[in-house]
This record gives C-alpha cells, structure tokens and sequence, in this order.
C-alpha cells in the first residue's frame, strides 16, 4: 500500500514484479544463466505436454531448459534456469508445456512471449512472501511512475482510490 498525494494504490506486488520482469527479458533478448543438474530431474508429464516439450526442445534449450526422452513417458531435465529450484522445474515445464500447446509451434514469437511469461512469473516476488524495503520500493517506483500497468496477462497492477473515495467507504463523504 502505497501512499500518492490524495490517492492510495493497492499494489499486487507479485503482478507488478512479474511484468517489469516480463519488459527486461523481452528488452534484453534474454539469454539465461544455466544450471547444469548434477542430478536429472526426471519429470513426467501427460503425454500430449511430454510431446509438445519434445518438439519444442530447441526453444526450450534457448531459455535454459535441456530436456530428453526418458523411458517413454518421462523427461529427463538435465540443466534449467538458475533462478528455478530443483523443485520448481516440473511445475515450470508443466506450466510451459500448457502454454505451447495454446501458442503452438506456428508462432516461435509467440511461443517465446509465452516461456517469457512463465519464466516472469516464477522468478517474480510471490504474495506472502517477506519482501525487503528496497524491493518493495523498487516495485512502487514502478506503478507509481506509470512505468508498469499491468501485468503480461492484462491484469492491473494497482487498485487506485483517492481520499474522496475512501471516506465514502466510512460514509464521511
């Protein structure tokens, strides 16, 4: 909860981070840091998400993730991303192989607007978490500049009530 003049923002600290995440990995044509795993993860997704991560290696490979074949109807996940923990990587490929099959492979720019997507979100500050001062006032910079609206889904970042509007909820006005 930000205060601005005679206004107070409600920011969703999550949504604003992961759409300033969104616009710096888009900007800077994002090449990630890879972790190789020294133990695989082996991962194993409903059949349709096992293929489509299959076909869709080479993109995945560009964002951090080298997945191969594993016994038929499994992954194994050799490297990720470094901001993923061990634990994360089959939610974030279930969560990317969902959103491949909606994109398909017809569109690479919108396949790529997608991992982008996914990959903003999971690194993004999360709700409930303890967030420290400065990055808390990093994200109310942010909104309050106007620099981010709304997050990569469409949704705003910030609910906005001025002091008239406020008063009317404790019927002062």
């Amino acid at each position: 909860m930000v205060e601005q003049g005679d206004k107070v923002l409600l920011i969703d600290k999550h949504a604003a981070h992961e759409r300033a995440n969104f616009d710096r990995l888009k900007a800077a044509d994002y090449q990630p840091m890879v972790q190789e795993l020294l133990t695989p993860v082996t991962v194993s997704p409903a059949p349709e998400e096992l293929e489509i991560l299959l076909e869709q290696s080479e993109l995945l490979a560009r964002f951090g993730f080298e997945v191969e074949e594993f016994g038929g109807s499994a992954l194994a996940v050799r490297s990720a991303p470094d901001y993923l923990d061990a634990g994360d990587i089959e939610p974030a490929l279930a969560e990317l192989a969902r959103r491949l099959r909606v994109t398909g492979s017809a569109d690479p720019a919108g396949a790529r607007d997608e991992l982008l997507h996914t990959m903003a979100c999971k690194a993004a500050i999360k709700g409930g978490w303890r967030s420290g001062a400065e990055e808390l006032e990093e994200v109310a910079r942010m909104v309050m500049s106007g620099e981010v609206k709304y997050c990569p889904h469409g949704r705003p970042v910030a609910i906005e009530m001025t002091k008239k509007q406020l008063e009317k909820q404790f019927r002062r006005a």
